[in-house]
């Protein structure tokens, strides 16, 4: 995938040019974490790092400057033999260097060459994540007692003000990028509908999710959700050696990074003959969805789009004789809230749940180039009147447009009751 790396650094220079004086933005990679003893985790590189630089190397720490030259800076250590004859060499930056307009520079103390970088800086933007160059940096300027050294940063200030109002809003090169894992993360719940059977576990068709991701050049975004009848009332559940049974709906939320950008997509699968009120209650979500995703344009408010929902499914609930009241008094008194107990959806990009705070912010206005998840579903931990325990849930990833929005993952599963019934052979 193409992004405009060098375009992104040119709107961060701009936005440390909107605050008076010389400013600086550091950015580094994330440290290793630790699995245990001395196993660490598959390295993750940082999603800031890469939106900027479309670097996932280890030990890199980019240095923006709007005052001073170089404007842009990539330091890296000295290379160390031994570390090489274990791990191997790290990728030359002198590609990306010249992709980016960037100065490369090799230091055997970092931490002093930022410094001598930062000499004459007013307020330097830096990351609070422990174990980095950039938090060390920041720490140091936190714990500065008394007069500020000479050529000092007078201030520091969270590198998210800057770099989240940047990646929150997708161009069109993240657009598709989140549209491929989206193709992806649909072929893999085409994949393991063979497996939805009564005997299969959960825990069995989660891992054969994992294993088709990377045996496609991706890995998941999160780990798989794979929930059977009770088990879906849960809302994070994690997969157990849970037994699917006939009749059961299966709720399987996942989603695939591909090329660093993720995907979230929920469908609710019925194995076996469902009952006419499970039926109902998936209708009176999927309506909700339908209702929430026409609702999507720009400057809308979140809290809109969840009530356009809500309203669906406290209909739906009525319908079903578990709640009793007329629409407007059940949704002035939230009724509906005990079984439909979370937001609307968050934000989407190179994180699942993306930069700009929108999680659970229902006074939050959606905008034009936002990538938005949409996923309102209905819970019942504990039999009720005619229904089972179960859980149903239905998420789509959606683009904000000016006039409406775009539903990038609208074909990769169906979710058509009808439909998805037939390719359970239901």
């Amino acid at each position: 995938m193409t992004h405009n790396f060098k375009q992104r650094i040119k709107r961060a220079l701009a936005a440390l040019d909107s605050v008076e004086g010389s400013n600086a933005l550091i950015i580094s990679s994330n440290p290793g974490a630790v699995r245990s003893a001395d196993q660490e985790y598959p390295y993750r590189a940082n999603s800031d790092l890469y939106y900027f630089t479309g670097s996932c190397s280890k030990d890199v720490t980019l240095v923006l400057r709007n005052s001073a030259s170089p404007k842009v800076v990539l330091l890296t250590s000295v290379e160390d033999p031994v570390k090489v004859l274990w791990e191997g060499a790290a990728p030359s930056l002198k590609p990306l260097a010249k992709a980016i307009g960037a100065t490369v520079i090799r230091s055997k103390d970092q931490k002093q060459t930022v410094n001598d970088l930062l000499k004459g800086v007013n307020c330097v933007f830096t990351q609070g994540l422990p174990g980095t160059l950039s938090n060390s940096i920041r720490q140091d300027l936190a714990n500065q007692s008394g007069e500020t050294p000479k050529n000092a940063p007078a201030a520091f200030a969270n590198a998210d003000t800057i770099t989240a109002e940047l990646r929150l809003i997708k161009d069109r090169s993240e657009m598709k990028a989140i549209a491929e894992a989206g193709i992806l993360t649909g072929e893999v719940l085409h994949s393991i509908l063979p497996l939805l059977t009564p005997g299969t576990t959960e825990r069995e068709i989660a891992t054969v999710i994992d294993c088709y991701y990377r045996m496609n050049g991706g890995e998941p975004s999160f780990a798989p959700i794979v929930a059977a009848g009770k088990s879906a009332a849960t809302l994070h559940y994690h997969p157990d050696h849970k037994k699917i049974r006939s009749g059961d709906f299966v709720l399987i939320d996942t989603g695939v990074e591909l090329d660093m950008y993720a995907t979230d997509i929920t469908r609710t699968i019925p194995v076996g003959e469902i009952s006419v009120a499970q039926r109902d209650i998936y209708q009176a979500v999927l309506a909700a969805q339908k209702a929430a995703i026409k609702k999507i344009k720009h400057n809308v408010l979140i809290r809109d789009v969840y009530l356009a929902a809500a309203k669906e499914i406290a209909l739906g609930l009525k319908e079903a004789g578990i709640l009793k009241g007329s629409i407007a008094t059940l949704m002035r008194k939230q009724a509906f809230k005990p079984y439909f107990p979370h937001g609307i959806g968050h934000s989407l990009g190179i994180d699942v749940h993306d930069v700009g705070g929108l999680r659970g912010n229902q006074e939050a206005r959606l905008r034009e180039g936002m990538v938005f998840t949409v996923e309102p579903g209905v819970y019942l931990p504990k039999p009720t009147k005619h229904l089972p325990a179960l859980g149903i849930r239905i998420e789509d990833d959606v683009v904000v447009t000016r006039q409406g929005r775009v539903v990038l993952t609208e074909h990769a599963f169906p979710k058509e009751l009808d439909q998805v019934a037939e390719l359970m052979g239901i």
